[in-house]
């Protein structure tokens, strides 16, 4: 009794749900020794398979949390987390400002998405507010709003936890999906509700290596265009670990009770839901006559922002102006209307110059129908407005023939690409800095997780990589995945992906999803989980201590003997790879080598490359920048500069989200009860600010402080301690037994064989054949709960417990014996009560059980 209480005393928080699959586990395993002892076979069977199944369901939670049995029983929290802040007696906070909303801001959020996640956590289970959440989810249904649920699986306090209050409030199950089902849906998703869970949307799991958790799997919230977290307070959770999420540029939080919370917001939209003239309020209400008139006709639905539209220009504390892009063929615009909506809601009113948004779908109409106004020409924009928005770098104007720089008046403030490491942006900032204007270089925001929502690099980058393999799958005669038809069998395209950045990953994942063979190569090793994680089997080369990446995350220049090796490995691939994409860029500096003539030569005819750094002179040495061309007949490589272009749309909408993230950083709402009024500020303190702003009021502020550009995934520079320059997740390393016999079998395989056969053989050798055939059911029963297991969903893992919990209770049987012992003997007195108590426990756990099942019900339709 004391080492069980004292056992589980340190555990809670998100160890809950897998001590109690453990706990419940032992009492299977105590069911089959009493059934050995008892020579009774069904309580060998039932006892086996709860045990069984139990252990198997506690390691897959542990492993959904990237943790081990032990550590969870009798450890610390996390094994991923190193131990320098421990050495330093010191401890990491998140750095930010925290963004307050109140119930009249979320509502609006609410109404204005298109596409909902709520992720609930133990907060709601505390407060009960499922029954809320529920009714909320309704309303925004009845708007067309898409709304989702997601689950990690150790929310709550035992397995399914969530997922069963749900079910209980008649949430249907098939919009409630698991965090490896809606984790890639983040970044297209509108708005994230966060109701009461902390730990398992928290980034520093994937960004602080000396996180206590970091390394384990959480669901990716910060990914998404704003995110909302609702909590009673800004305290940390159980695992007492600080959440960088709070401070995020595109997160607000809701504080208060979940449940007044919710109640709140579900009667805020229900006030603004449009009234219907006739038929039922949801979706799952019955409709009593289908057939008449009435019934069919609904009044349309009528945004409410658009009557809000002339009272929000007039309040308008800034404005921001968007011009046609520079140069021929560029078809991306800076603001979008759906950003130009967003941004007037928070203040800020865009003047955008007639025809901007063509190139990419956007009518000067749709410009007006959101609050913006049109201007006839640039020059108008420029002088109307104290901030403009571009994409390209700042050039010569093709109607004015001015440069667009000189085309801004002093003091006002410029943000575009800029490529401040570059001869080009150093003329541009010098000619910003006589102007007098300020200059923000979106290329040179700082790789860090607080910055993620505004990275352009990455999000154009992302288009770049998928575009890659659309127009390599257009030029190659051939499937993509293998086929075996009547007509042939055809072998899978292989594509060797040059550079894991994030076009690298995009073109990775892409062509995996389309069913090639996907083959990838960088020089930073750290990228191989990711590489991997993305359907790509990453090539390593071993190069003793030479390190890919500079202290900004980029790749750096290597050695003549790495590049030499590195040529040699790209001659072999060339000879097996039919799609050859590269990425490959160092910041500032030409485009290196990789992919030489004599590789190209080795490729198979109707073979294709695809060089997205042909901008900056191409990766292959054959490259012609901007050009799509046959090489001898036989190989086709396209240099086009222009593939993100291609996708104008997405790219420019992309793109305009990370401005509008922006411009809420650049323009902090004052705290409440302040004086202060909302404004424009670039605040120098800011790291992100501080990192892209390369002039300001006349003065060149770049190169910025080391610290600024430093990434918690750079590798050590100039002797600095390695610890400090850990990857997020620590790496292992590798057992002794993950060592391979003879090219044939792990050490660790290869002593659990012979554990075997030396245990069966002594079994063989001295035990009963009572014994014998016991633990063959033992062993057979403990086959079905492993199969029991994994082809059952975590959602269902609540009932699945109960279920495996009532079978513990035939040890009923073992009490059914002794109470065929004289009456009113102790041991009589016992059996009677073992009989009472198990008889609980079977009936009891089937009856939840049936109860829990029946509560998960698919939409109607």
């Amino acid at each position: 009794l004391i080492w069980g209480f004292t056992a589980v005393m340190a555990i809670g928080g998100g160890d809950m749900p897998v001590s109690i699959s453990f706990l419940n586990s032992l009492s299977g395993f105590s069911t089959s020794c009493a059934g050995f002892m008892l020579v009774n076979k069904a309580l060998v069977v039932a006892g086996a398979f709860v045990g069984c199944s139990g252990i198997i369901l506690t390691m897959v939670m542990c492993r959904a949390m990237n943790r081990s049995i032990t550590n969870v029983l009798i450890g610390g929290f996390g094994d991923g987390a190193t131990k320098s802040h421990e050495v330093k007696g010191e401890k990491k906070k998140a750095e930010g400002s925290v963004t307050e909303v109140t119930a009249e801001d979320v509502a609006d959020m609410l109404t204005d998405a298109s596409s909902v996640i709520i992720v609930p956590g133990y907060g709601m289970a505390v407060s009960k507010a499922q029954h809320a959440i529920a009714s909320m989810t309704t309303t925004l249904r009845s708007r067309g709003i898409n709304v989702r649920f997601a689950i990690h699986p150790v929310a709550g306090r035992m397995p399914g936890h969530m997922n069963v209050l749900l079910a209980e409030a008649k949430v249907p199950y098939d919009i409630i999906l698991s965090m490896d089902e809606i984790n890639d849906d983040f970044p297209t998703t509108d708005i994230v509700l966060i109701i009461g869970a902390n730990d398992t949307v928290n980034p520093a799991a994937q960004t602080d290596p000396d996180s206590p958790i970091a390394g384990m799997p959480v669901l990716e919230v910060w990914k998404a265009k704003q995110s909302v977290v609702m909590k009673r307070s800004l305290r940390v959770g159980y695992a007492g670990v600080d959440n960088p999420l709070f401070v995020e540029t595109n997160n607000s939080m809701f504080l208060g009770d979940a449940k007044k919370s919710v109640d709140m917001l579900a009667d805020l939209l229900r006030a603004k839901e449009p009234a219907k003239l006739a038929g039922p309020a949801t979706a799952n209400e019955a409709v009593e006559d289908e057939e008449s008139p009435a019934s069919k006709f609904v009044a349309p639905v009528v945004d409410p922002f658009i009557a809000k539209i002339p009272a929000l220009q007039e309040e308008a504390f800034l404005t921001i102006g968007v011009s046609k892009e520079a140069g021929d063929g560029e078809r991306r615009v800076a603001i979008v209307p759906d950003a130009t909506k967003r941004l007037l809601r928070n203040g800020m009113l865009v003047f955008v110059e007639s025809g901007a948004g063509e190139g990419g779908g956007f009518s000067d109409t749709s410009y007006e129908d959101v609050g913006a106004k049109i201007l006839p020409n640039s020059q108008a924009v420029y002088d109307t407005t104290d901030v403009i928005i571009k994409i390209k770098e700042p050039g010569r104007n093709s109607v004015t023939r001015k440069h667009e720089i000189d085309m801004v008046p002093k003091g006002k403030t410029m943000i575009s690409f800029v490529g401040p490491r570059t001869d080009g942006g150093k003329a541009l900032m010098d000619k910003a800095a006589s102007a007098g204007i300020n200059l923000l270089a979106v290329d040179a925001i700082p790789r860090i997780s607080r910055a993620q929502s505004l990275d352009v690099l990455s999000s154009q980058a992302k288009i770049a990589g998928y575009r890659a393999v659309i127009e390599a799958a257009n030029v190659y005669q051939r499937f993509l995945n293998g086929e075996v038809t009547a007509a042939g069998k055809f072998d899978a395209c292989k594509i060797l992906v040059v550079g894991a950045g994030v076009a690298g990953l995009a073109a990775i994942g892409s062509g995996a999803n389309m069913g090639a063979i996907v083959r990838a190569f960088d020089t930073r090793l750290e990228t191989k989980d990711q590489v991997e994680s993305m359907g790509g089997e990453f090539l390593v080369l071993d190069f003793g201590s030479e390190e890919g990446g500079d202290a900004s995350g980029y790749a750096t220049v290597m050695s003549d003997e790495f590049m030499a090796k590195e040529m040699e490995m790209f001659r072999e691939q060339a000879k097996e790879c039919q799609v050859i994409i590269t990425t490959a860029a160092i910041p500032g500096r030409p485009a290196p080598k990789l992919i030489m003539k004599d590789a190209v030569d080795n490729m198979q005819a109707g073979s294709v490359i695809v060089d997205l750094a042909g901008a900056t002179g191409g990766n292959c040495e054959l490259t012609r920048p901007g050009e799509t061309y046959v090489y001898d007949n036989r190989v086709t490589i396209i240099g086009s500069t222009d593939l993100i272009g291609r996708m104008s749309w997405q790219a420019s909408s992309m793109y305009a989200n990370n401005m509008a993230n922006l411009m809420d950083l650049l323009c902090p709402k004052p705290l409440k009860g302040s004086e202060e009024i909302r404004k424009l500020n670039i605040n120098m303190d800011d790291k992100v600010i501080r990192g892209m702003t390369v002039v300001k009021e006349g003065e060149i502020t770049w190169p910025p402080p080391a610290e600024v550009t430093k990434t918690a995934a750079a590798p050590a520079q100039n002797g600095e301690k390695k610890m400090e320059e850990e990857t997020p997740v620590a790496k292992k390393k590798p057992s002794v037994f993950s060592k391979r016999v003879l090219d044939l079998t792990t050490i660790g395989e290869l002593c659990g064989l012979t554990f075997g056969a030396f245990f069966f053989g002594i079994v063989a050798a001295y035990a009963h054949i009572t014994f014998v055939s016991q633990l063959l059911y033992f062993i057979l029963a403990g086959f079905l709960g492993y199969y029991l297991i994994w082809s059952v969903e975590p959602a269902l893992f609540s009932p699945l417990m109960s279920t495996s919990n009532s079978l513990s209770g035939f040890v009923i049987l073992g009490g059914m014996l002794m109470a065929s012992l004289p009456r009113g003997s102790a041991s009589n007195v016992l059996g009677c009560t073992a009989i009472t108590v198990a008889a609980i426990n079977v009936f009891g756990g089937f009856a939840v059980s049936y109860r829990m099942l029946s509560m998960f019900k698919a939409e109607k339709h």
